[in-house]
């Protein structure tokens, strides 16, 4: 039977081999810098990297004074130092001990650049083409991948607004990602009044998909307004460029693509009281003119044209207490139907299919670690509620972010 390794002994042996030996010490690499971090131990992480692979590098703190020149992502460097194992994890490494800057730019930056400059030149960037996004939009398609956080910062900060939201799932990352990003923006054609592009933070390489050509011409011939929101803030890719509007976050993203639901319930009531308060004011100018007429009018006359006044000031006054009703039953109406729309995604109606709130003495429970064992907590049912007991509280394992 063959010897059978622990993987710390297996590691073990990888790096005895690795670093024992000679041709993998004391030697130059040549790369561009990627995922640059200059940790707050003084140490910087990086990966070098050339147009087939890549490799993890860490320049410890005692060594920076080696450095020639400040470090930053796209930069082509000479690399002095050793291959070395990181047994912990079983990585792979150079840790280097001089580095100096080499001519020229990366190739994945220079790759950026000259296809930023051919579609801008092809009139894909111009602000002229941009479209404004819709004010009260229906129909709101989201491009993402169903395992990331991004689908969930959005869903939530649409809230209770009553959009119908179309999720096209989507690659955003990884070998296919390109694919599969321009079918899912296929599938939403005709069927959106807004589209929504987005995905959480990562590495360079892992939002290089949405720097692709066939992606930012999918989000260009999109038949709605598009909306990208791709990794953080300090994230720049040529989707974004391509697309209609560029938010920070996918957070952001959804904040611009819908209005504020309680500044809509707002205007709904100020329309409502000044549609009254202009009924009311032409009342009471009809009423003044009347008097204005009576005090002018002699005694003769007066008595020969009290009977026409009267019945032309009831008849005005049918027609405004007519208008008035109708124009109040068209408000209510509308808002009956703004209010039922409300209701059918807000949390009552989460309730009734069959989900719950969880309320402790300090509020919602929102997390695992809210309330301790034994503690006492009320759930909030679609009809009732019931007072329970905690018996433990599970950790929920986190999700690797896409």
């Amino acid at each position: 039977m063959s010897q059978i390794f622990t993987v710390t002994n297996l590691n073990e042996r990888i790096k005895e081999r690795l670093e024992n030996d000679p041709r993998l010490h004391d030697f130059w690499a040549q790369g561009e810098v990627s995922n640059f971090v200059h940790h707050r131990s003084g140490h910087m992480y990086f990966t070098l990297k050339d147009r087939d692979s890549q490799i993890s590098c860490v320049l410890f703190k005692g060594q920076a004074g080696r450095v020639e020149t400040e470090l930053r992502n796209g930069m082509n460097v000479l690399l002095f130092g050793d291959v070395a194992v990181y047994r912990p994890q079983g990585r792979v490494q150079l840790v280097a001990r001089a580095i100096k800057r080499d001519s020229g730019l990366g190739f994945r930056f220079l790759q950026f650049e000259a296809l930023k400059k051919r579609l801008e030149e092809e009139g894909l960037f111009d602000l002229e083409q941009k479209r404004p996004l819709p004010p009260y939009p229906e129909r709101i398609g989201i491009v993402t991948s169903l395992q990331g956080a991004a689908l969930r910062d959005v869903l939530r900060s649409i809230g209770p607004y009553p959009a119908r939201i179309i999720i096209s799932p989507a690659q955003v990352q990884g070998e296919g990602a390109e694919e599969s990003i321009v079918s899912a923006l296929l599938a939403l054609q005709g069927r959106t009044d807004l589209i929504i592009v987005c995905r959480g933070g990562g590495s360079a390489e892992d939002l290089w998909c949405f720097n692709s050509e066939v992606v930012a011409r999918a989000v260009y011939a999109c038949d709605s307004p598009v909306i990208s929101a791709v990794g953080h803030e300090t994230d720049v890719t040529i989707t974004d460029f391509a697309a209609d509007v560029r938010a920070a976050t996918p957070t952001a993203a959804a904040k611009m693509a819908v209005p504020d639901v309680e500044e809509l319930r707002i205007r709904l009531r100020q329309s409502r009281v000044r549609i009254i308060r202009a009924l009311w004011s032409g009342l009471e100018r009809k009423e003044e003119r009347l008097e204005y007429l009576q005090r002018s009018l002699s005694a003769a006359r007066m008595y020969s044209l009290t009977g026409d006044f009267r019945q032309r000031l009831d008849h005005l006054s049918d027609r405004l207490d007519f208008a008035l009703a109708e124009e109040l039953r068209d408000r209510r109406a509308r808002l009956d139907a703004v209010c039922g729309r409300l209701a059918a995604v807000g949390p009552r109606a989460t309730l009734q299919r069959g989900y719950a709130l969880a309320r402790s003495e300090k509020g919602l429970v929102m997390a695992w670690d809210d309330v301790r064992p034994g503690e006492e907590i009320e759930l909030i049912l679609g009809r009732g509620g019931l007072r329970c007991r905690v018996l433990d509280c599970i950790e929920e394992k986190e999700e690797s972010g896409e």
